[in-house]
């Protein structure tokens, strides 16, 4: 159980936008992204902490459903190429480069359009580590994952709505101090020249004290 209650904001930017939220999204609910066997729960654990080794973590994206039409495998490849670099741009800026304790935004939603860039700017204290704390010097990542739902009419991408797991370990001059889980979707919408950006999100997080096994 978490310390803390989960905190939780929705946004999807435009009618347009919002109108494509809703074709992506209606089966996501049908059809979660299944967990990978290898991350555990995160642990209410509090024995002695483990020692925190910066360690890269890719960030794992994979197509979970196709929506409207098939794409060829070059074509999802592309989507998950496209979208993996948007979404990993954002876990990057938003929570894992540059130094803490955060203020601000920091650059975080150069991703985003620019409505979901002017809400996600209110929203920092939850959609960027600028909320983890003040006693926070830093973040170790754990797990990046994406499950994309991709519309695909006419065999063209596009929108794309993003399952995403963040998992991060917050470092305090103590030690370990939380275990912290960002999950929710992100509302991807196709540009000019076949790139994506973030117009919406539906982002929840949640905290739990990190304890032995708070890096696996």
């Amino acid at each position: 159980m978490s310390l803390f209650p989960t905190l939780s904001r929705r946004v999807a930017a435009g009618l347009t936008a919002a109108l494509l939220a809703g074709a992506v999204t209606g089966c996501t609910e049908e059809a979660a992204p299944p967990e990978p066997a290898a991350t555990p729960p995160p642990s209410a654990s509090t024995g002695t902490a483990a020692t925190l080794e910066a360690k890269p973590v890719p960030l794992d994206v994979r197509t979970a459903r196709v929506l409207g039409s098939k794409l060829s495998k070059r074509a999802q490849e592309t989507v998950e190429r496209r979208a993996g670099r948007v979404i990993g741009e954002y876990f990057d800026r938003a929570f894992l480069e540059g130094s803490y304790p955060r203020e601000g935004s920091t650059g975080a939603f150069a991703s985003f359009s620019k409505g979901a860039a002017a809400q996600a700017r209110r929203d920092a204290a939850l959609v960027t580590g600028a909320g983890l704390g003040k006693d926070v010097t830093g973040v170790t990542p754990v797990a990046k994952q994406a499950r994309l739902y991709v519309l695909a009419p006419n065999k063209l991408a596009a929108g794309v709505t993003a399952r995403i797991r963040l998992v991060l370990v917050t470092q305090t001059e103590d030690g370990p101090g939380q275990r912290v889980t960002v999950t929710g979707r992100l509302m991807l919408g196709r540009k000019a020249g076949g790139t994506f950006e973030i117009f919406g999100y539906d982002v929840a997080r949640s905290s739990v004290p990190a304890g032995k096994g708070a890096t696996r």
